[in-house]
C-alpha cells in the first residue's frame, strides 16, 4: 500500500508521496532575502538548499510559524542547480494512505519545476 505526507494547507489537507520525501526538517532560520515564493536557504547537511513556502504557491498565503510547519526536503527536478529543494508547509503530522478521500494529492512534479526557476543565487555567490 502507497503511503503519503499529509500537510494541511490554507485549501485544505493534501498529500505528497512518503516516496518523494527525502528528510523532514524543523522550521528553521533561513538566510538571504525572500522574494515571491523563496524563504530562504536552509543549510543542510553541510549545503545550502533553497527553501520555498509551499502555502504560498498554492493559496497565495504564507505559511505560519506555528507547531506542525516543517520544511519537506525533496529532491530537485533534473536540471537544477541544487540538488535538494524545501517545501515549507503547515500541518506536517501525519502520513494517511494513498487513497485517502478527504486529502488532495499534490503534483509535485509540477511544481518543482516551476519552482526550480525561481532560485537565486546562493548567499555568498555572484
Amino acid at each position: 500500500m502507497a503511503i503519503n505526507l499529509r500537510l494541511r494547507l490554507q485549501s485544505g489537507p493534501h498529500a505528497v508521496p512518503l516516496r518523494r520525501v527525502y528528510r523532514i526538517a524543523a522550521y528553521a532560520l533561513l538566510a538571504g532575502e525572500p522574494e515571491e515564493y523563496f524563504r530562504g536557504w536552509l543549510r543542510f547537511y553541510g549545503k545550502q538548499m533553497p527553501v520555498f513556502d509551499l502555502n504560498q504557491v498554492i493559496c497565495e498565503t504564507p505559511t505560519p510559524e506555528e507547531y506542525g510547519s516543517r520544511i519537506i526536503v525533496v529532491d530537485a527536478p533534473a536540471g537544477s542547480p541544487v540538488s535538494h529543494v524545501g517545501l515549507l508547509a503547515p500541518g506536517v503530522t501525519d502520513t494517511v494512505a494513498a487513497n485517502e478521500p478527504d486529502v488532495t494529492p499534490l503534483d509535485l512534479d509540477l511544481y518543482l519545476q516551476m519552482l526550480s526557476t525561481f532560485i537565486p543565487a546562493p548567499p555568498g555567490q555572484p
